[in-house]
């Protein structure tokens, strides 16, 4: 059935204290898909860097318990188009095509996440951005409930659209509520237009004085000015307040699904489509490979999960659509990048990868792989980085090609190249 929404504005979201539940252990075939099937929430921000997350103070409570939070989350590209189209359909960008904003016509939309579940039988629906070439008006296949309109302040009135999908709808259910926000220029909502929020340190690369070790999309850039500095601090501030109703919305759905007797068969995945730079390495925005641009927040609750904990394995958003479909027990028709990360959610111990991959495919593009500790860059100039981590977590000193690190190089490059699409 479809659901008829209001334009009106949604009515302030009142936050709400709620304290952890213990989760009894699963069983051995806890990775299994349940019956009947399960419902399925993601809730996507726009450009949300992962040093961001403190202002989440209500997620980070983990409301009812089951969550995992994933540390170490990568966008495989961190541009929006081509992020969402990897968590729809499993890919990297050089598989389904979306290498840019604007290449979103490249993409199958037949051989997608929503496809799959609606011929399983889910009811499925999209709240807020899409970003993949199509228009209100003409909505992809497989979509039942198709409410794409995003404008300034818009983040209640789409948490109260999701509340009413759950409201409204007969299990199982496939919900995509993909704020517009804390994208710029940032609208936070009246309540918090003036709260003093939680804002990240300026990073020591802010405004990276030396930047000769960086590709030429780095290193062409000017220091930025005293006065955008300023500018663009205020404008992350406004970002943070927008993330506080976004916290908001977060909560009034995990509260929803408990008042239907739903949340215990729905899973409810938090994710960012990419991260984003203030300033670091002289950058202002995302679609880079350092840390500000690459590494997302990713909360998954698993009603399996033994608790909550955090989770500091090297996952990617090309993991989504495997996670989910797994869980939901359906299967792709298009071949899948990405691993389900249902066995990190029941299992600490269980095996797992210790690299993902970073791509990029405009101006100077790149591969890149990250494992712990390092991260090694090709660009398709020739150009090369290599960043110790550990002792360099700003990436402010590119080691490529010294000798004393000769062996770790030539190790990520082999590694890289048996990663690449």
């Amino acid at each position: 059935m479809k659901l008829s929404y209001a334009t009106s504005l949604a009515a302030t979201f009142i936050a709400l204290s709620v304290s952890l539940q213990a989760v009894d252990p699963p069983s051995a075939d806890a990775v299994e898909a349940p019956q009947p099937r399960p419902n399925i929430v993601v809730i996507v921000t726009d450009d949300q860097e992962y040093f961001s997350m403190p202002a989440m103070r209500k997620l980070l409570s983990y409301p009812r318990g089951s969550w995992v939070n994933f540390t170490n989350a990568f966008a495989a590209d961190s541009l929006c188009a081509p992020s969402r189209a990897t968590m729809l359909s499993g890919q990297y960008p050089t598989h389904h095509g979306v290498i840019n904003n604007q290449a979103t016509g490249q993409f199958d939309h037949a051989n997608t996440l929503p496809v799959w579940l609606d011929n399983a039988g889910y009811r499925t629906g999209i709240i807020g951005k899409y970003h993949l070439g199509r228009g209100v008006k003409d909505p992809p296949p497989g979509w039942d409930v198709w409410n794409t309109r995003h404008y300034p302040n818009d983040i209640d009135q789409h948490s109260q659209m999701a509340v009413e999908f759950i409201r409204a709808s007969d299990s199982p259910f496939f919900l995509w509520l993909a704020y517009m926000a804390p994208h710029t220029v940032a609208h936070p909502p009246e309540r918090y237009q003036n709260t003093d929020v939680y804002m990240p340190a300026v990073r020591p690369n802010v405004n990276e004085a030396d930047v000769s070790d960086k590709p030429g999309y780095i290193r062409n850039r000017s220091l930025l000015s005293e006065e955008t500095l300023v500018n663009w601090r205020n404008e992350q501030r406004n970002a943070q307040r927008e993330i506080l109703a976004i916290d908001d919305g977060v909560q009034a759905i995990i509260d929803e699904l408990a008042a239907t007797g739903q949340l215990n068969n729905t899973m409810v995945i938090f994710i960012s489509d990419n991260g984003m730079s203030w300033g670091s390495h002289r950058k202002i925005g995302k679609w880079c490979p350092y840390e500000e641009c690459s590494r997302i927040p990713l909360l998954i609750r698993y009603p399996g999960a033994p608790g909550n904990r955090n989770e500091t394995r090297m996952v990617s958003n090309i993991d989504i659509t495997a996670t989910i479909t797994q869980y939901a027990g359906v299967t792709p028709t298009i071949p899948q990048d990405g691993r389900s990360l249902l066995p990190l959610l029941t299992d600490s111990a269980t095996a797992w990868r210790d690299s993902v991959l970073l791509e990029r495919h405009v101006n100077d593009d790149y591969y890149g792989i990250r494992v712990p500790g390092w991260k090694y860059i090709e660009s398709q100039s020739g150009f090369k980085e290599l960043y110790d981590l550990t002792n360099d977590p700003y990436e402010m000193q590119n080691v490529a090609n010294r000798p004393q690190h000769a062996a770790i190089q030539a190790n990520l490059a082999q590694q890289l190249q048996a990663i690449k699409p």
